[in-house]
């Protein structure tokens, strides 16, 4: 449980890096949705 645990954390700290990376302008809008699309299907995988 705790392996899955540290896995979703994992993602959410990534989808929050993504955030701050589109917030200030270094990725475009649709990279932005591409990532955190894949990065929330990921986190689907492990029961989020």
């Amino acid at each position: 449980m705790e392996d899955l645990e540290e896995k979703l954390i994992i993602i959410k700290n990534e989808m929050e890096n993504v955030r701050e990376l589109y917030v200030k302008g270094f990725i475009s809008k649709d990279v932005y949705q591409k990532e955190t699309r894949s990065l929330f299907e990921m986190a689907s995988n492990y029961g989020a």
